[in-house]
């Protein structure tokens, strides 16, 4: 069974109806031209003026959302109705008011509707609460009309599921569009919405934002709520712009009382961070990670990223910390088969019975079943060397400000490049899955900042981005000096082709 999209509009809540309609059908060629151009300042901006209304944003997010949906599979779940019925019940505010936004189906809850973290186990669980991420979102004004496609718990750094279907990249459906937040890098990428919600623990912002040509930020652990993992996984949007993802930030960092993270605000916020050049820095250039070979058009990007930074003037040289990255990738490797085990006995103890194929995938099982066999032991040292990652990392960028590398080792991999093979041991998966994605994990286990940032193109015409990571705390510093490069080198000019798609 393969799910497809739901329409889902609570519990709680009633439908509105479609009475905005009409307006919409006015200005449609206006509104649709704006809304192809416009990042999400622009539209927050055009709403408090009064240019545009947020139905008319929303009713066009809406159409293109459906057309989206079926060359793409970008979307689980629907919550059309129930966005129309906030716009009915309420006048859009804050920051982002009346923009439509997308939530990642997974880690995450709004109250009424269901998070599916793209499993059949959790087709009908229905939220009795709402995160408080998601209470921010909605303070800063978003309009949720639905939830991203994901891989199911989130295991997989390519969204090809079994349950929600493969989501395909709008630069070439043949690939790719990332994961575990590759439903929210395509639905950005396709010019569905300019911004969504995205969850990072071992690369899953960046990988997909690095796929489908789109900025995407992973924040230092604790800066905004939620953290999941093992303290690996941390939430926040993948965006068009720069500017964007910095107001967001701004709108939903702080701590939590009593969440077992938490990281300090800057006085001056991200945002304003993002409107004045850094000082010139010191950033290391890293181009190795253990066998894994580097695709030619990735390295001469990040090559080109480091002339580009020091023509900006940055200091850019060759350097890398001193790590043991078999016992990283095997850290890490227990901490999450302990997480995702310990999530389905939950499940199981819930419902009085064992899960099994096919009711997870057989990767899932995989996962679990390792997880079960580890030891106390085992999970503690797993703890232990991420906190001595950390500390070796803090060492690291005493000297250095910054660390420049490969989002991926390659562009997008075809579909079925890195998925579970019948008879994999979790080694051989996690092997091969590595050799594309061998960057990304070690700034969840130290937990930094990092960015994807879409700056190249391959021969073959996928996006390839850059990451730059940062000492943890210093999100301000990132998003200054990407600010910095997105003036210097824009890419909002760059597109997949969507000839026909919205027409």
């Amino acid at each position: 069974m393969t799910l497809r999209r739901r329409t889902f509009n609570g519990l709680l809540l009633t439908a509105a109806g479609s009475s905005l309609v009409p307006t919409v059908l006015a200005r449609s060629s206006d509104i649709t031209r704006f809304y192809d151009s416009a990042d999400a300042t622009a539209m927050a901006e055009a709403v408090r003026k009064g240019d545009i209304l947020a139905s008319e944003l929303l009713e066009e997010a809406i159409r293109r959302a459906e057309q989206a949906e079926a060359a793409y599979n970008i979307l689980t779940m629907e919550h059309f109705d129930l966005a129309r019925e906030q716009l009915t019940a309420t006048t859009p505010s804050g920051p982002f008011g009346g923009v439509p936004f997308l939530l990642k189906d997974m880690g995450i809850k709004l109250e009424g509707t269901i998070t599916t973290n793209g499993s059949r186990l959790l087709a009908d669980n229905v939220a009795k609460s709402t995160s408080e991420l998601v209470k921010r979102y909605q303070r800063a004004g978003v309009v949720i009309f639905g939830k991203t496609n994901v891989p199911e718990f989130g295991a997989a750094l390519t969204t090809e599921n079994l349950f929600t279907g493969d989501c395909l990249n709008p630069w070439n459906p043949a690939y790719s569009a990332g994961g575990s937040s590759g439903g929210t890098a395509a639905a950005i990428a396709a010019r569905v919405l300019p911004m969504a919600h995205g969850t990072d623990g071992g690369g899953s912002i960046r990988a997909p934002a690095n796929h489908c040509g789109v900025f995407g930020f992973k924040p230092t652990r604790g800066l905004t709520p939620d953290p999941g993992g093992a303290g690996m996984s941390v939430g926040h949007v993948l965006t068009r712009s720069v500017r964007d993802s910095a107001a967001m930030m701004d709108a939903t960092a702080g701590y939590v009382p009593g969440a077992p993270y938490g990281a300090g605000l800057a006085a001056d916020g991200h945002l304003a961070a993002t409107r004045v050049d850094p000082r010139p820095l010191r950033i290391a250039l890293n181009l190795s990670a253990p066998e894994v070979d580097i695709h030619p058009d990735c390295r001469a990007a990040v090559l080109a990223t480091a002339k580009l930074l020091q023509e900006l003037g940055h200091t850019v040289e060759e350097a890398a910390p001193n790590l043991d990255f078999e016992r990283l990738n095997n850290a890490q490797n227990t901490l999450i088969s302990v997480k995702t085990a310990t999530v389905l006995t939950r499940i199981e103890r819930r419902r009085g019975k064992a899960i099994a194929v096919p009711e997870i995938e057989p990767m899932i099982a995989m996962i679990k079943e390792h997880g079960q066999r580890l030891s106390a032991l085992d999970h503690a040292d797993a703890l232990d060397h991420a906190q001595a990652i950390g500390r070796t990392m803090g060492q690291f960028h005493q000297d250095y400000d910054l660390i420049l590398q490969p989002v991926t080792a390659t562009p997008a991999p075809k579909l079925g490049t890195i998925t579970y093979r019948d008879g994999d041991t979790l080694a051989e998966y996690t092997a091969r899955f590595k050799k594309v994605s061998a960057f990304t994990h070690l700034y969840n286990m130290s937990g930094q900042p990092s960015v994807s940032l879409p700056l190249a193109m391959s021969a073959d015409g996928l996006p390839i981005g850059v990451m730059l990571s940062g000492r943890v705390g210093e999100d301000r510093l990132l998003f200054s000096v990407s600010a910095q490069l997105e003036r210097a080198a824009p890419w909002e000019h760059r597109r997949p082709d969507l000839t026909g798609l919205y027409a």
